[in-house]
């Protein structure tokens, strides 16, 4: 029999002290010199310790309005719309679960919503008939132009603030921005009179490069810093702040909204993301919109892209604005739900001021244990939160017990195409209006006394006009592209003295509009791929004097399979060719003829492709990106009842030597 010490140890050992109960009966037989009493606590305790094994959390539920799924124990688990106001944060790492979750919040909510999208996961919830998703394409912001009742002092230093953090700007490059911005403000007599027009970022460039000063002066960097990240800003960005006045951000703060912003460059869409956080929050302060429940909610995932804990800790930029908003944001009923893969990169404040923690399965143990130390999980609890599956889930909120909760699914929609996004979304894109730029004689003789009224017009990264001065190893990078439209960036960077160079050179060309990345998923994992703009193609061209050929048709991801599956057959001995007989890959071996026609989505023109084809050759495979283009088209097919067993549909993971029929 053990001692009463014993008792207590094992106690302790298996977290049972935090039961009331057990807790004085574990310190009376500690205590007591009864055996027979020690006898009776230690099997208790042993009974206790052996259902803390199997299951080491507290039968725990939480009571309210939107149900996230079932605890382990099949009690229905929920939260209320007042949590959400107070921020959620999800961590697990690709493909836990964290967009599942988003969806099924989002349904359940009943405020309006805005996502934040970098990857083009939310397009397909446009099935709602009031969702607008808002590509970056046709936004149209001017960052400069302050919230209604927000004077234009105060949002200087607000907008000067979200730069400098979203570019990285330290103390001194900010204090200048801000200097130029009152400048400019005061050219177009906004302290007189807060009225249109309002200055673009275009004219704050032009203001800048107008400023001359001594090149042995440290303020002459800080202009350089400046307008080196606002040039490139307006370069890859440059339709978006091509305004006066922008949408009614107020009115579309009443409707949800996703916010596509896949295809610019980092620093571009972290810039949107805070300029958009801190428009709203300043708005809601300047109308004193305090609200005790939820009034609107935020979705961001990708979370460290905004509250980054290295920007937090570089002392000399000081302790960014953004954290602050995560703080204040709540009293006036802005709720924020935040999903990373990364929690050790988030920001310590985003942190400690979500109310809601969800851990899903993450695979780094580092990443993990700075989850499970927040939310104070024992050995025993963090050893079964290690074995979670996709899906399932550890919740907190507040300073509740954590409970394990298997999340609920979502049924997604089939992909939603760029050609399906603009026939559903066309007629919300028209009714957003905008007001052109327009400068005031203050600012024209500000930025160009004597000379042409005229300012330039935005560059875009589809514009093929405009000189660049790219360096020596960017032109190398580019030559590599076009000679090699396939490499990994991996291998390119390879041909460079370090990894550090190659990548710079590569994010010169993405900068200045010259390439844009693209992912392409393999069976090896992830590949990034860099994609010609037409601008890019003109410089290669006319400056590099490099003949630019496409192997195969379309955006490089469908370049690239139709390159692998035409190399593919050629190892089987088969015959293959591109865009031979109006199919993406046709093959020969003698009396047997196949085409293949690579589906990136689910588009009617595919089956028009079948259809043609099935008149001519033996057999059509579809190789499709993934399950749900498969089964889109197979549902076309019978819809166009051209079921046919010679029709066979393939996913591109499954493409390999093996499967292919030998000669």
């Amino acid at each position: 029999m053990s001692s009463g010490r014993d008792i207590l140890e094992l106690a302790k050992q298996n977290d049972l002290l935090s039961d009331d109960e057990l807790r004085r009966l574990v310190v009376a037989a500690s205590l007591s010199g009864n055996k027979g009493f020690q006898g009776s606590v230690e099997k208790a305790v042993l009974g206790k310790s052996i259902q803390r094994y199997q299951y080491p959390f507290d039968y725990g539920s939480e009571i309210g309005d939107i149900g996230l799924g079932e605890t382990f124990r099949s009690q229905v688990f929920s939260i209320s719309q007042d949590d959400l106001s107070k921020h959620l944060l999800a961590v697990g790492q690709s493909g836990s679960g964290k967009t599942t979750l988003f969806y099924n919040l989002y349904r359940s909510i009943g405020v309006p919503v805005w996502f934040f999208d970098l990857k083009q996961d939310y397009r397909h919830l446009a099935s709602r008939d009031d969702l607008l998703v808002l590509p970056w394409s046709k936004l149209r912001l001017n960052p400069l132009r302050p919230p209604n009742g927000v004077s234009p002092r105060r949002w200087a230093q607000v907008f000067s603030e979200m730069f400098g953090h979203s570019t990285a700007l330290l103390s001194g490059s900010k204090n200048y921005l801000l200097k130029s911005v009152i400048k400019l403000y005061r050219a177009y007599n906004l302290f007189e009179e807060v009225s249109e027009p309002f200055p673009s970022l275009f004219e704050l460039q032009a203001l800048i490069e107008a400023d001359s000063m001594s090149y042995m002066r440290k303020s002459s960097n800080y202009r350089d810093t400046v307008l080196n990240r606002l040039e490139a800003m307006n370069l890859t960005a440059g339709t978006i702040f091509d305004c006066s006045r922008g949408h009614d951000l107020e009115k579309l703060l009443k409707r949800d909204v996703v916010f596509e912003f896949d295809g610019l460059s980092r620093d571009v869409q972290n810039f949107l993301m805070e300029i958009l956080f801190a428009y709203v929050f300043e708005f809601r302060l300047a109308q004193n919109q305090r609200d005790s429940g939820l009034r609107h909610l935020f979705f961001l995932d990708e979370g460290k892209r905004v509250f980054s804990v290295y920007k937090e800790r570089q002392n000399a930029s000081g302790l960014p604005e953004i954290d602050e908003l995560t703080a204040k944001m709540r009293e006036f009923g802005e709720g924020l739900v935040v999903g990373d893969q990364e929690p050790g990169k988030l920001t310590d404040s985003i942190k400690a001021n979500t109310y809601t923690k969800v851990l899903l399965p993450l695979g780094d143990r580092k990443q993990f244990d700075e989850v499970a130390d927040s939310l104070n999980l024992s050995e025993r609890q963090r050893e079964f939160a290690q074995g979670l599956g996709t899906g399932e889930a550890v919740v907190q909120v507040g300073n509740g017990t954590p409970v394990p909760v298997s999340l609920d699914d979502y049924s997604l929609e089939k992909q939603v195409s760029d050609e399906d996004l603009e026939r559903r979304q066309a007629e919300n894109w028209t009714s957003l209006s905008y007001e052109s730029r327009s400068l005031t004689p203050g600012f024209k003789s500000l930025v160009a006394p004597g000379r042409s009224d005229e300012v330039e017009s935005p560059e875009i990264v589809e514009d093929p006009q405009g000189e660049l001065d790219l360096s020596s190893d960017a032109d190398q990078f580019l030559k590599d592209v076009v000679e090699n439209p396939f490499r990994g960036l991996t291998e390119r960077y390879s041909d460079f003295p370090s990894s550090y160079k190659g990548n710079k050179a590569k994010n010169e060309l993405v900068d200045n509009g010259v390439v844009v990345e693209r992912k392409v998923h393999t069976e090896k994992g992830k590949r990034k791929l860099l994609q010609l703009t037409d601008k890019g193609r003109e410089y290669a061209e006319t400056e590099l004097e490099l003949e630019v050929k496409h192997r195969g048709r379309g955006g490089v991801i469908h370049r690239y399979w139709q390159n692998q599956i035409k190399d593919l057959f050629e190892e089987a001995d088969w015959s293959a060719f591109l865009e031979k007989f109006d199919a993406d890959v046709y093959v020969n071996m003698g009396n047997t003829e196949l085409v293949v026609e690579v589906a990136m989505g689910d588009n009617p023109r595919e089956i028009k492709h079948v259809e043609e084809h099935l008149e001519r050759f033996d057999t059509v495979w579809i190789a499709c990106r993934n399950q749900e283009v498969r089964e889109g088209l197979r549902q076309r097919l019978a819809e166009n009842s051209l079921e046919d067993d010679r029709v066979v549909f393939r996913l591109f993971r499954e493409f390999s030597k093996e499967q292919l029929p030998s000669t």
